[in-house]
């Protein structure tokens, strides 16, 4: 824990116990979360299942291997509206959850506002997947996809000036995003804003390793996009862009890498899991 954070926490335990509230919502926000990144590691799991020749997985429905999949898969299940609606509002909590912890007092040197600047990406993230599970639980069905989106908008912005060095700048942004999410799982540092005093030992030491699982495949998946956006700013082709979804399909053509396919797979599934079983011990924190 940093000096900052160390000065600032008795004013964040003050707040967090005059608004209790704040912690429900995160708490709700965190499970959420986690339903839609097993889901979508399912998916991408499916998707080496395929490119293997796995007679089961054949016949499995082709979801897009991304959150937004993920939504698109729940519309399709019985009972699928309500759930989206329920899914919908718990990353609007979340995202809610990430403007407040984006406000709070903290640290002002470079590490916090870049903490301030995520928690604030992470809310617009959050936000825009909950808008999209309302809309699909209006209409049921989703034609488009991550890929196309990506695709489309790198064309239009690579069109102006300018617009190949900015969309390579965030595919380096996003790729720094990946290798900063693979050092947090190196390091095992997965639990700075969990409770988990109240833990056995075994427990503590299985909800780290999926923690650790988790982190490392998604900062691999995050980096993917990245590496994608950049590949396009490179060799000015956006249809060298692509979503999540595309790129671990792209990889999954190779033996090799549909090993990279299944750490992601898997490491979505983790994650998915480690926000599942540890929603009732999320706790505020200052940047």
């Amino acid at each position: 824990m940093s000096s900052s954070q160390s000065v600032h926490r008795p004013q964040v335990g003050r707040i967090t116990a005059d608004h209790p509230l704040l912690i429900r919502i995160g708490r709700a926000g965190w499970l959420a979360k986690g339903v839609v990144y097993t889901v979508a590691g399912v998916l991408g799991l499916l998707i080496a299942a395929r490119a293997s020749g796995w007679s089961r997985a054949k016949s499995a429905p082709n979801g897009e291997a991304s959150p937004s999949g993920a939504l698109k898969t729940v519309a399709n299940v019985t009972g699928g509206s309500l759930l989206l609606v329920v899914l919908a509002a718990g990353m609007l909590l979340y995202a809610a959850w990430r403007v407040v912890s984006a406000m709070m007092p903290g640290g002002t040197d470079a590490e916090a506002m870049v903490k301030r600047i995520g928690y604030a990406i992470s809310a617009a993230i959050y936000t825009t997947l909950a808008l999209t599970a309302i809309a699909l639980a209006r209409s049921a069905t989703g034609s488009s996809n991550g890929n196309t989106k990506v695709e489309s908008i790198s064309g239009r912005v690579m069109s102006h000036t300018g617009g190949r060095l900015l969309i390579g700048a965030v595919g380096v942004i996003v790729l720094a995003a990946g290798l900063y999410r693979i050092g947090k799982g190196v390091k095992q540092d997965v639990n700075d804003e969990l409770d988990l005093g109240g833990l056995s030992r075994q427990r503590l030491a299985w909800t780290e390793r999926l923690g650790v699982i988790g982190e490392v495949g998604r900062g691999i998946g995050i980096g993917l996009i990245g590496f994608f956006l950049l590949r396009a700013a490179i060799t000015y082709d956006p249809q060298q862009a692509t979503g999540l979804d595309g790129a671990l399909r792209l990889l999954a053509v190779a033996s090799w890498g549909r090993v990279v396919v299944v750490v992601v797979g898997a490491g979505f599934v983790a994650y998915g899991l480690f926000c599942s079983t540890t929603f009732t011990h999320r706790r505020l924190q200052a940047p």
